[in-house]
């Protein structure tokens, strides 16, 4: 493998907990890199850390040079065997835990030190989505891997959009078979039709677990519930599952039947109807109250340069979501907009109810689960928030 160098003086950071690198602090460019390859990063020193990466000069949306792992001296790595390892490693680490045995995100990018490869296991598939070059050229045998271990077919669902911006080929789309997962003892089936990402959210699992147990507890009476931006209604799901009587799902999406269906899979037939309509307008619109209301969107902005862009609209949100509490209801707010933190978002819901005639008192708060592991808080792979809220009088 060839070596690049940092430039220290142009990149002015260590080369330690570095988890990418430009091509400005590069000392002699990437111009000779072809994409996907891979290469040990160091500064020029002979004593100095050496990094395992991979380097695609083409790449638009994310850095050139994507860091694997640290080195040590003298030891060199063939591409596959590493490959193998960490597959093997990430699974290992998802199957410590009981209520991840049905199904996880077996593979979480960086965090598993494979760059640009999600996985995520269902019942009956394993379904997976690479978007970095370095791994795509070895896609058949993480897709091979993969089956050996889990013993489950495997498919690709190729992003186009991220594999246009790495340059990478468009293939054939594999034949995907309605996923069938579960989560929380819940069961959902997803049809080919109205996949999102890779099929299906796990990060919020444990917030929906804890929502499920602020509703067990409550002594208030739980009857009506709303999961807006539901996509095949998960939290919504979770309402009922600890006693909530009646929900409404919100989704522009086409979701009825998906979501009627797994009404009826998991013994909740009558009691939950589905609204197709454009969230941010029907909340406007809204003029009935619940005694549990769960926000999830999709992300408000994809970089930190739209920060300010995106509390604004979680401001606006929120204060719609104002009018549809009453003194009792528990308001979950939940969030994967990257950059924006917890006090963040705490701040926005404060904004949000300044002229509502309740308070919010935040009861509990929450972040992803293990099968999405980061190593500190500040890591790029750290996303998720959720925050309770128990709404009293003023």
């Amino acid at each position: 493998m060839r070596e690049i160098v940092i430039n220290n003086k142009k990149s002015g950071r260590s080369l330690s907990r570095r988890q990418d690198f430009y091509e400005r602090e590069v000392s002699e460019g990437l111009k000779s890199c072809t994409p996907g390859e891979w290469v040990i990063v160091t500064d020029g020193t002979s004593d100095g850390l050496r990094l395992l990466a991979i380097a695609n000069p083409m790449s638009q949306r994310s850095a050139p040079i994507r860091v694997l792992d640290s080195l040590k001296k003298g030891e060199v790595v063939e591409p596959a065997t590493f490959i193998r390892s960490k597959i093997e490693e990430a699974i290992s680490l998802r199957k410590r835990f009981a209520h991840l045995s049905n199904g996880s995100r077996l593979i979480y990018g960086e965090s598993d030190k494979l760059p640009g490869v999600i996985v995520d296991e269902y019942l009956n598939s394993v379904i997976i989505q690479i978007n970095t070059a370095g791994m795509d050229s070895y896609r058949d045998l993480i897709k091979e891997t993969l089956s050996e271990l889990t013993h489950k077919n495997c498919y690709f669902l190729d992003n186009e959009e991220y594999r246009k911006s790495e340059g990478l080929p468009l293939f054939e789309k594999d034949i995907i078979p309605a996923i069938e997962v579960e989560e929380n003892k819940l069961r959902y089936v997803i049809p080919k039709d109205v996949l999102q990402k890779v099929g299906y959210y796990y990060d919020h699992r444990p917030n929906r677990s804890k929502l499920a147990r602020w509703i067990e507890s409550s002594n208030n009476d739980m009857n009506s519930g709303v999961d807006l931006f539901s996509y095949v209604g998960s939290w919504g799901m979770n309402m009922l599952s600890a006693g909530v009587k009646e929900v409404t799902f919100v989704d522009q999406g086409d979701f009825k039947e998906t979501i009627d269906k797994n009404l009826t899979l998991n013994s909740f037939s009558e009691k939950g109807d589905f609204v197709r309509a454009n969230v941010f307008d029907w909340v406007k619109t809204n003029k009935k109250t619940f005694d549990v209301v769960v926000s999830d969107p999709p992300a408000f902005s994809k970089s930190l340069k739209n920060k300010s862009k995106a509390l604004g609209g979680y401001q606006k949100l929120h204060r719609s979501l104002s009018q549809m509490v009453h003194s009792g209801s528990l308001l979950a707010i939940g969030s994967c907009t990257h950059g924006v933190t917890l006090e963040e978002l705490d701040l926005t819901v404060a904004q949000g109810f300044q002229e509502s005639p309740f308070k919010a008192f935040l009861i509990d708060l929450g972040h992803q689960g293990a099968d999405h592991p980061i190593e500190q808080l500040g890591s790029s792979g750290h996303y998720i928030k959720f925050l309770l809220y128990q709404i009293v009088k003023r």
